[in-house]
């Protein structure tokens, strides 16, 4: 990897920045491969929510908007992350990860100009959009774990948090910009454009991709046939603690209040009349609140903890119970901000938590469990929030969601300051 040298850091008042304590959650910029990753990352996000945008509205103009099948196409866009992950993982510990993140963009993009082409000549129906969002949504669940684990192969480990924070606030930015973007492509043109583009952005991502240099890391070879080495990544989890507590911590938020955003649309028209553009406010003050969460994670001096980790998940649902109970519209942008924040803030620090403790050899399938844990089980988690919030209201299943997942991980915070402490040997020593 290219580092700075000191001859570079006196004469760069950029570079002097990010060696300074103020800067530490920027220094894996300094690094060309981060940064090359860095911008692949984003442009793919961007992208990615361009489209997810515009697939979503082209559902609603050709179903007149109608719910079941939004629910559908959403289904079918999101459970390959729950279903394949995991083989992603397996695959991202045996084959060259780059290559996989280059194979899986020329499909992408390949896809995207089938897309494209049908909407562009009129023969789209609801029915042959849900083919396309299994096949996108396969896709990333491939790339997902090479993604992750790429990132510890683009920077010296004392930068890893700053490079995961980075990857975490471009995730978020993206989440802003994109559908922002994909407004003007919808209001100029349609969605066969929208996808149109998002074909183009995989091309260049590709071509970044082909002249990334990584550090060298060696694919496993051997460990037995292919539901050994599954196997193995579980066991790699229990065998590196407090991995395997990281991942009972992030699941639990992930079902009971991660798939939050799919409730936001209820508390803007049944609980603030405020309409659409209501829950569209709502979506960018979170992504904004996620942004700073993400980036406070990699200006932290200290490593990584199980018990960091556990402090902000909790913070997460006690502040989402702030947010189900906030009185007014003004109360309700500021505590989502702050439910964004403390999220982001405790999923970057598991990730980078994981990351510090996965072998490479075996990291593909370490971040494998991550994203099923992040991503996978939001599906699953927004039906029960639907069906809550359909029977109770949408404060009720926000409040229910924030008291489970602030349980859980305050509980995890306590037992963790309780064994750091020493238990009560060391208690009855100090007396």
């Amino acid at each position: 990897m290219t580092d700075m040298t000191d001859a570079q850091v006196l004469e760069d008042p950029w570079a002097r920045l990010v060696q300074s304590p103020r800067g530490r959650g920027f220094r894996a910029l300094t690094h060309h491969e981060f940064r090359t990753v860095w911008s692949t990352f984003i442009v793919g996000q961007l992208g990615f929510w361009i489209s997810f945008i515009s697939l979503q509205a082209l559902m609603a103009r050709l179903t007149d908007s109608d719910g079941g099948w939004l629910g559908l196409l959403f289904f079918m866009n999101f459970i390959p992350t729950l279903v394949f992950t995991p083989v992603a993982g397996v695959v991202a510990d045996r084959v060259e990860r780059k290559r996989i993140l280059i194979v899986g963009y020329v499909l992408l993009g390949l896809l995207m100009s089938a897309l494209a082409a049908l909407v562009l000549t009129d023969n789209a129906s609801p029915l042959s959009l849900l083919p396309f969002a299994f096949g996108t949504g396969t896709i990333f669940s491939f790339n997902a774990p090479a993604s992750q684990s790429i990132v510890a192969n683009s920077v010296p480990s004392a930068d890893l948090p700053s490079a995961v924070s980075l990857q975490a606030v471009g995730a978020n930015a993206s989440r802003v910009v994109g559908p922002t973007l994909a407004a003007p492509v919808l209001a100029l043109w349609n969605e066969g454009a929208a996808f149109a583009i998002y074909g183009v952005a995989c091309v260049v991502v590709v071509v970044l991709l082909r002249r990334l240099r990584l550090t060298p890391y060696t694919p496993e070879v051997g460990a037995g046939g292919f539901w050994s080495r599954l196997r193995g990544g579980l066991d790699h989890a229990r065998e590196r603690p407090p991995a395997l507590a990281a991942l009972s911590i992030l699941c639990v938020s992930s079902l009971s209040s991660g798939a939050f955003l799919a409730v936001l649309p209820l508390v803007a028209t049944d609980v603030f009349d405020r309409g659409p553009r209501g829950f569209t406010i709502l979506a960018a003050v979170t992504g904004l609140g996620s942004m700073v969460g993400a980036m406070t994670t990699g200006f932290r001096e200290s490593a990584p903890s199980l018990r960091a980790a556990a402090l902000l998940v909790a913070c997460f649902g006690a502040s989402m119970i702030g947010f189900a109970l906030a009185p007014s519209w003004p109360l309700a942008l500021l505590s989502i901000a702050v439910v964004g924040a403390f999220y982001f803030s405790g999923m970057t620090t598991l990730n980078t938590l994981l990351q510090s403790l996965a072998d490479d050899a075996k990291r593909g399938r370490m971040m494998s469990l991550f994203v099923v844990g992040w991503a996978g089980l939001l599906p699953l988690g927004a039906l029960w929030q639907g069906a809550f919030a359909e029977a109770h209201g949408v404060r009720a299943a926000l409040v229910v969601a924030g008291a489970i997942t602030g349980g859980y991980a305050g509980v995890a915070y306590l037992i963790g300051r309780y064994r750091a402490s020493g238990g009560p040997r060391r208690q009855l020593a100090r007396r």
